[in-house]
């Protein structure tokens, strides 16, 4: 049936998409007409790629008649239990674009699940794995797997029991949100301060674990549609398949593992601390975070406890083979950013420039651990400091 209750025929459903009844296990065809972007997606994916490609979704929960999906004004919603302390009344305080709710009462949350999907290295992501097996077929190894190209979301949804929590509602700021992950972050820039108050006067007993934090919408009646989104879904069976010869690993890694050992203790400490915030950057989903990171990972390389940034122009030009004089503007403006963002006058970055930040540190942390850098990296490296591909200066 179509939702204004007339038959559908069979040629208005969807053949590549099935709706599934999370308690009953029945599935449904989806009419044409519901789906929008499938063909798109379809007519780009691209097989044996070398990393398998993230896909989004989003979807609406919470809508009804009176608050239609789509509608109301971007919002941030974060909940807090208490750990055993009750309000023994229902506190609320209004402002134009804050709503704050001490109370009894169920929560309702919701997100995206991905049935048979395993957690990505990044926060936030997934990926539906592919299983194999290696076997001796002489004279050769073969490997023997299943492809797995089925994506299953869950919408989930529930109620908690009654139970004692804040619940903090925010009105974005005026902007064309698209980005879940950039919505998130503006909703936590702006409570931030909010949550800090409550918590120096109160403490951990009444912002107490975290319920769900969610972005979406509020109307006028404070009603919240909760925006599913954020994740994303990748799948293994997508990527090229390679073989690599175990020996060659072992043959490769022990060299830079003995060479790293002779190292001098101090050395290795500031690569140990280097690498602890390139991970932290890796998997960071928060643009200003990730930037942040990214160059917590240079500082610890290149400067020490040196807060003049002239090492890191050196490493540079040196690794670039270029006079210090073309890369100062450059790496001197990443690292105005960096001063921006720690200290307030900057509150935003753009992707562009964590993508800059980021071949920086990735190509010093490569130098300094293996002793060479990749040309893939240093190619990074010399669009990063705004250098021409190597040979297009001739």
């Amino acid at each position: 049936m179509t939702e204004d209750g007339t038959r559908a025929s069979e040629d208005e459903f969807e053949p590549r998409a099935r709706i599934v009844d999370a308690l009953t296990g029945e599935s449904r065809p989806v009419p044409k007409a519901q789906i929008h972007g499938l063909d798109s997606f379809a007519d780009s994916w691209q097989h044996y790629v070398e990393v398998p490609h993230e896909m989004l979704f989003s979807a609406w929960q919470m809508a009804d008649d009176s608050h239609p999906a789509g509608d109301g004004k971007p919002g941030y919603r974060v909940v807090h239990k208490t750990i055993r302390t009750v309000p023994i009344q229902d506190v609320e305080i209004g402002l134009s674009n804050l709503r704050i709710t001490f109370q009894n009462g169920p929560v309702t949350l919701g997100e995206p699940r991905f049935s048979g999907a395993i957690e990505g290295r990044r926060s936030g992501s997934f990926l539906v794995p592919e299983w194999g097996t290696m076997e001796r077929v002489p004279p050769k190894w073969q490997y023997k797997y299943e492809p797995n190209v089925n994506i299953r979301i869950q919408a989930h949804q529930e109620t908690t029991p009654y139970a004692n929590h804040i619940e903090i509602l925010y009105h974005l700021p005026e902007g064309d949100w698209e980005r879940f992950d950039e919505m998130m972050a503006a909703g936590r820039a702006g409570v931030a301060s909010l949550r800090a108050m409550i918590d120096f006067m109160y403490g951990e007993r009444l912002l107490g674990p975290v319920l769900t934090e969610e972005v979406g919408a509020i109307f006028e009646d404070w009603h919240w549609n909760r925006l599913l989104g954020g994740r994303t879904i990748a799948m293994e069976s997508q990527a090229r398949l390679d073989f690599i010869d175990g020996q060659s690993v072992i043959d490769r890694l022990s060299p830079a593992m003995d060479a790293f050992l002779r190292m001098p203790e101090e050395m290795r400490n500031r690569i140990k601390v280097a690498a602890q915030w390139y991970w932290h950057a890796d998997a960071e989903q928060e643009l200003v975070q990730r930037y942040i990171s990214y160059w917590l990972c240079v500082e610890a390389l290149e400067l020490g406890e040196n807060a003049n940034i002239g090492p890191v122009k050196v490493a540079v030009a040196d690794l670039l083979g270029v006079e210090r004089k073309i890369i100062n503007q450059s790496v001197g403006r990443m690292y105005g950013i960096r001063n921006g963002l720690v200290h307030g006058s900057i509150r935003e970055v753009a992707r562009v420039a964590v993508e800059g930040v980021e071949s920086l540190a990735v190509a010093l942390l490569e130098l300094r651990t293996l002793g060479h850098v990749s040309a893939a990296r240093l190619a990074a490296l010399r669009s990063a400091v705004g250098l021409l591909p190597q040979g297009a200066e001739d």
